[in-house]
């Protein structure tokens, strides 16, 4: 017997069996789930992005246009004080690494050892004032990739 898919309208045969067991008939199994997933949707957009306004499940922060960009926040923008001090300047570090990374910096600029880099910043972060944007903290011109214990005597001069 012929029968009509309910989501994309392609005709395809079923047994007479299938069309009285099954009162809903699809194509496939994707076209199954994508009407399901319209008529029942698991999350609603319930947030909005917090640069354009556009709705965004709630779990996220940025909308797909938005997400990869790199915002330079400003360094009081990005201190995270909800833990111990230490994990404070983690967005700035963490940053400095991936710059360093696409860099190829992947060996100790001192020693040449390359198990374990570091990234140091030469003149320390706190040392910056408040307004100072994460992209000239974090220039190539501060950075510069240390083993452990070289990074160790860097601090400790």
């Amino acid at each position: 017997m012929k029968v009509k898919c309910l989501n994309c309208d392609k005709e395809f045969e079923k047994s007479n069996t299938e069309v009285k067991r099954i009162p809903n008939h699809y194509c496939s199994k994707s076209c199954s789930a994508s009407m399901n997933n319209k008529k029942y949707p698991k999350r609603t957009k319930t947030k909005k992005c917090k640069r354009c306004d556009a709705l965004i499940l709630s779990n996220r922060t940025y909308c797909d246009k938005h997400k990869n960009q790199i915002i330079d926040y400003t360094l009081s923008e990005c201190i995270y004080d909800k833990h111990h001090k230490s994990s404070a300047f983690a967005l700035v570090r963490s940053r400095a690494r991936s710059l360093a990374k696409s860099l190829g910096w992947n060996s100790c600029c001192k020693c040449g050892y390359d198990k374990h880099v570091e990234i140091a910043h030469i003149k320390p972060i706190s040392e910056f004032p408040d307004d100072t944007k994460l992209s000239i903290i974090n220039n190539p011109n501060n950075l510069m990739p240390l083993c452990p214990n070289c990074h160790w005597e860097f601090d400790h001069q």
